[in-house]
């Protein structure tokens, strides 16, 4: 291998590690030249800039992902068609989780940290759509269901979306919440499990009356009349505003001076309200934190039975993805916010969701009313990155839709 080469590859190796811990925006070529064990100025001899480091990793998993389809081996998973159609949902799974563990940096970039100052040509290698996959997934359902392995009933649109948005985050599991030693695929085997064969250990009943629903209906309902009374208090509006800037810049990039201008006010004046734009999002976040687990709690307290406040938490989740659209996108748009203090108590909102999540889903193993997918904490990660993952993608389809496919999917199984 010619020392170039060498070179290049320990760089893109060395800012890998450093986009995939510390974030993209938040790692600089300074930080990337020492980790490579070189001076910053011989840096600019291999790469002109960060970016252009970013375009390189990107590139290199789209490439990765386009491996894995062309050399895809259909897998024969027992007598019958019916069989091997569902066997290969299972192995494309798994495939795919595998590329997201080694791409890790990229897929950092591609999903969170890809910033609107970016240039053209990484914005348009992050926001290309890798048509190969996404029709791959089509490819695999449409002869699943065809051979009659998967419900007819159940929206392939949706069992696609949710496939090919969740298993990419694989990587992100293992890395934030621990996996078995075998990682990527024992990600992807619950993800599949869940969705092909159900969370359900009975067949759950047709869709009908649910207090547990009911909670959720009435919690989508405050939310907005929530959202409706914070616009009539300055401070509100000035949150209001916030929220779509740091949606739409990402919260390192923005400024309160870009808060001001968007708000039409002299930046003085938000002063008067927020110290500074860490006190903003602090509040941003932690309201949606303290709304969400609030109807979590509400949640399981109306639910009868474990398989109905599943479904509950499920269609919450996908309530909120709706009602808090900024929201999500600040988190989806840098996840490095999550590690700075402005996100404390969001952080502690959010592990107070997971340990209901898993004890709902422990005590229904108990019961015998959910069956045993795998260790209830990775089931749980899974459920959340389930509805979290594909939230954009499911903003478009009307919610009753998205309901049953949570019963017909995730609770009754795609495949079952």
């Amino acid at each position: 291998m010619k020392l170039e080469t060498r070179r290049r590859g320990e760089i893109l190796a060395a800012a890998a590690a450093l986009f995939a811990r510390e974030g993209y925006r938040g790692t600089s070529m300074r930080e990337v030249a020492a980790a490579a064990g070189i001076q910053a100025g011989s840096l600019y001899h291999h790469f002109p800039s960060k970016e252009a480091i970013a375009v390189e990793l990107v590139e290199e998993y789209h490439a990765d992902l386009n491996r894995v389809v062309q050399g895809f081996q259909r897998v024969a998973g027992g007598p019958g068609k019916e069989a091997g159609s569902v066997a290969a949902l299972r192995a494309f799974a798994r495939d795919v989780a595998q590329v997201s563990g080694r791409n890790r940096a990229a897929l950092q970039i591609s999903m969170y940290d890809a910033p609107t100052s970016a240039s053209v040509s990484l914005k348009t290698v992050v926001r290309a759509e890798h048509a190969s996959l996404d029709e791959h997934w089509r490819s695999l359902i449409a002869d699943a269901i065809t051979a009659g392995a998967i419900d007819q009933r159940i929206d392939p649109r949706i069992l696609r979306l949710v496939l090919r948005d969740t298993l990419p985050m694989a990587g992100v599991m293992v890395r934030e919440r621990g996996a078995p030693d075998a990682g990527m695929a024992v990600v992807a085997d619950c993800v599949a499990s869940i969705i092909l064969d159900g969370l359900a250990a009975p067949a759950p009943e047709p869709a009908g009356k649910s207090a547990a629903i009911d909670v959720v209906n009435q919690a989508r309902a405050r939310w907005a009349g929530q959202a409706q009374a914070r616009l009539r208090e300055r401070p509100g509006v000035i949150l209001d505003v916030a929220r779509a800037q740091f949606a739409q810049r990402g919260f390192e990039a923005t400024t309160m001076r870009d808060i001001a201008d968007a708000a039409g006010l002299p930046a003085g004046n938000l002063y008067r309200y927020f110290e500074s734009k860490d006190a903003m999002v602090t509040a941003i976040l932690s309201e949606f934190s303290d709304r969400l687990l609030e109807a979590y709690q509400e949640v399981l307290a109306a639910g009868t039975c474990a398989v109905e406040s599943l479904e509950a938490i499920c269609c919450l989740l996908d309530q909120a993805g709706r009602q808090f659209s900024r929201e999500i996108d600040m988190l989806k748009g840098n996840g490095k916010v999550l590690s700075l203090d402005v996100a404390s108590h969001y952080r502690d909102g959010a592990q107070a969701r997971y340990a209901l999540l898993v004890g709902l889903i422990e005590n229904g193993v108990a019961t015998g009313e959910v069956r045993p997918v795998a260790e209830p904490a990775l089931v749980a990660s899974c459920v959340r990155e389930i509805m979290w993952a594909p939230m954009r993608s499911l903003a478009a389809i009307p919610a009753d839709g998205v309901r049953e496919f949570i019963r017909r999917a995730l609770l009754a199984g795609a495949a079952r």
